[in-house]
C-alpha cells in the first residue's frame, strides 16, 4: 500500500479538529483566555495557508497566554509534524491530551503521527481512544485510519476489522474501500476485491494506484475487456505515472 495513504486523509482531519467535545478544565480560566483563543485561531489560519513562521509565532503566543489550551497544543503539534520536528510534535500532542483526555481529534491526530513514524501499535491505541467518545463526529475516519495503519504491520485480519467498522459508519470512505480491495486481492479473493474496487470508483476519482489494482484484479479474473478499458484510462489520465510504466511493461 502507499505509505502516504493514511496521511492524505489525516491532514484534512487535522485542520478540522480545533474544538474538543468535553473539556477537562471547567474551573480554570486563563488570564488571557480570549486572546489565547484568538491567537490559536490565527495560528490555524496561517498553518492552513502554509505560512508556518507566522503560524508558529501565533500559536506560541496563545500557549503563553493559556498554557492549558488543548486546541493550541494540537495545532502547534500539527505544525511541528509538517516540518518534521517530531519530538516537539509528540510533546504537544501529549499536552493536548493531558489537558483534555476526551479530546478525540487530538487522539486521532496523535495516532496519525505515531503511524507516520512507524509506531503502529501505539497508533492503533490512540485511534481507539479517539472513538471512545460517543460524541466524536469523525469516528468513521478514526477507524479508517486504524485500519490503514495496522495494514502496515502488516495485520490483514485486524485491518479488515477496523475498515469494516469504518464503512459501517460511512459506506463511502474511498480509502477504506481501496484498502479492502487490496487486502482481498492479496488474499486471492478476487471477486470481493472487484466488488470493493467498483464501490471505490463510484465514490472517488481514479488514482494511478487504484487503476493499477483494478487492472490486476480483472487480469486475475480473466476479463480482457475490463483490463483493456482500465489500461486506456490509466494511460490517458496518468501517462507519466509509475503505474502506467508497470502496465506498459506487463509487470502485473
Amino acid at each position: 500500500m502507499s505509505r502516504n495513504n493514511i496521511l492524505v486523509l489525516a491532514i484534512v482531519l487535522f485542520l478540522s479538529g480545533c474544538q474538543s467535545m468535553n473539556g477537562s478544565r471547567p474551573n480554570y480560566v486563563a488570564p488571557d483566555a480570549k486572546a489565547a483563543e484568538l491567537n490559536m485561531r490565527l495560528g490555524l489560519n496561517y498553518l492552513q495557508r502554509g505560512d508556518y513562521e507566522i503560524a508558529l509565532e501565533k500559536l506560541e503566543k496563545a500557549l503563553k497566554q493559556d498554557p492549558g489550551l488543548s486546541p493550541a497544543h494540537n495545532t502547534i503539534a500539527l505544525l511541528y509534524q509538517r516540518i518534521s520536528v517530531n519530538d516537539k510534535a509528540e510533546y504537544h500532542f501529549k499536552q493536548a491530551i493531558r489537558y483534555e483526555p476526551d479530546y478525540s481529534q487530538a487522539h486521532n491526530n496523535f495516532g496519525v503521527f505515531l503511524c507516520q513514524v512507524g509506531r503502529y501499535k501505539e497508533a492503533e491505541q490512540s485511534f481507539l481512544e479517539a472513538v471512545k467518545n460517543p460524541l466524536y463526529r469523525s469516528t468513521a475516519q478514526a477507524y479508517e485510519n486504524a485500519g490503514l495503519c495496522v495494514s502496515r504491520i502488516p495485520d490483514a485480519v485486524l485491518a479488515k476489522s477496523y475498515l469494516r467498522k469504518a464503512l459501517q459508519y460511512n459506506p463511502n470512505l474511498s480509502k477504506a474501500l481501496l484498502q479492502m480491495a487490496e487486502i482481498h486481492y492479496d488474499e486471492q479473493g478476487y471477486m470481493r476485491a472487484r466488488a470493493y474496487i467498483e464501490r471505490y470508483r463510484t465514490e472517488s476519482r481514479w488514482t494511478p494506484r487504484a487503476l493499477l489494482l483494478a487492472i490486476k484484479i480483472e487480469h486475475k479474473l480473466g476479463d480482457k475487456n475490463a483490463v483493456s478499458s482500465y489500461r486506456v484510462l490509466l494511460k490517458g489520465k496518468f501517462p507519466d505515472s509509475d503505474e502506467a510504466l508497470i502496465v506498459e511493461k506487463g509487470n502485473f
